[in-house]
């Protein structure tokens, strides 16, 4: 059983729990006042040919993903022991976040409409006043990683060796130079 380098629990403890309820990195916060998802395409800006497909000339942005939490230090975690250790729950989480941040780490983040994997803390803006002073109240902004498989691909040390282009016979030709040569040699030969 694996544990988490942020988690103080086991990851399969609360296995059952992480597709049931909305949580950011396997840590389920008392209340997802916003949940803002966003999914874009850039479009390039030359002429799409006629006929031609719209897919050569767009890409896929990565999703983000803004979520108002909140937190309250009188409420009982859903996973016991899960923000213990601080001084309150709303400390404890937001210096949570702050870790997982810190990381950057892909976590996995679970909502309603979508599980959000490779998704790292962008920005975490949490008012403290008056009326934050018993819970928290934070924003946090998730941007999706895109992950890439690479491939190392053995290529020839002499790329111009592999040319499958017929060249026909090639004859060596004599240049100016060493007619020139060949004449000195003669001249030193004969005369000298």
């Amino acid at each position: 059983m694996a544990l988490s380098p942020v988690l103080p629990y086991r990851l399969e403890d609360v296995q059952q729990l992480v597709y049931a309820k909305t949580n950011i990195g396997g840590y389920f916060f008392d209340a997802f006042l916003r949940m803002e998802h966003t999914s874009s395409i850039t479009l390039t800006e030359h002429p799409i040919q006629s006929g031609g497909t719209a897919v050569d000339h767009s890409y896929l942005n990565p999703s983000v993903l803004i979520m108002e939490i909140g937190m309250s230090d009188t409420a009982k975690s859903l996973v016991d022991g899960q923000f213990a250790g601080g001084w309150s729950r709303s400390v404890r989480a937001y210096e949570i976040l702050l870790e997982l941040q810190k990381q950057r780490l892909p976590i996995q983040v679970v909502t309603r409409l979508k599980v959000y994997d490779n998704m790292l803390i962008e920005t975490i803006a949490a008012p403290d006043d008056y009326t934050t002073l018993y819970g928290l109240r934070a924003t946090v902004t998730l941007r999706e990683i895109f992950v890439a498989t690479v491939k190392t691909v053995k290529i020839s040390s002499r790329p111009h060796a592999t040319d499958s282009t017929p060249r026909g016979d090639v004859q060596p030709v004599e240049t100016k130079e060493a007619i020139i040569l060949e004449m000195i040699d003669l001249y030193k030969k004969l005369f000298l």
